[in-house]
């Protein structure tokens, strides 16, 4: 096993989710303190971040392309024979959609509350941050813009509402940006 350099907890609190520098994501649960699936990120490199809601997982590495995933296992891999000694066998998953917007590491993801956008950012560029829309697969090419005032991106969250979206930087601001779709609901 590597290094974990990213977890996430599943939506329901069951599970927690780890990676790092073997690439593998290990899904735990957390009762049974047992890995209950274990699977290659395509990507092949090493994992820089994670994200879940109740139906994705997204699996974010240091060259830059994010995974998703349906936040699924498969029950045949439960408990089988295992060279790494977790106790199963890896599985084969293959991602809904590799998103390779970023040049460089992916240092954050970010779901909002009804898993409908995922934020990806890295720190290691200027503006570096795409809004997937995840019902569609596909990255917001209105926002940002050249001209939106990012910087070096260092964190994201999401209001608990979604109606905002908060943005962190190297200058020390904190970028609030209201997302309308969610105030007209």
């Amino acid at each position: 096993n590597g290094s974990v350099r990213a977890i996430t907890f599943s939506e329901d609190g069951e599970y927690i989710m780890g990676s790092g520098s073997d690439g593998d994501v290990y899904k735990w649960n957390i009762q049974s303190r047992r890995c209950v699936e274990r699977f290659h990120n395509e990507d092949g490199t090493i994992t820089s971040s994670l994200a879940a809601t109740s139906n994705f997982l997204a699996v974010g590495s240091e060259s830059g392309v994010v995974n998703l995933y349906t936040e699924k296992y498969s029950r045949s891999s439960l408990y089988g024979g295992s060279d790494k000694g977790v106790g199963l066998n890896a599985t084969e998953r293959n991602p809904l959609k590799s998103i390779m917007n970023l040049t460089t590491s992916a240092d954050s993801l970010k779901f909002n509350a009804d898993g409908q956008i995922l934020a990806l950012s890295t720190r290691r560029e200027t503006n570096g941050l795409k809004l997937l829309h995840v019902p569609t697969q596909t990255v917001f090419s209105n926002w940002p813009t050249s001209k939106t005032p990012l910087k070096y991106v260092w964190s994201t969250d999401f209001s608990p509402g979604s109606k905002y979206f908060a943005v962190g930087n190297d200058h020390g601001k904190c970028l609030l940006y209201r997302l309308k779709h969610y105030w007209d609901e």
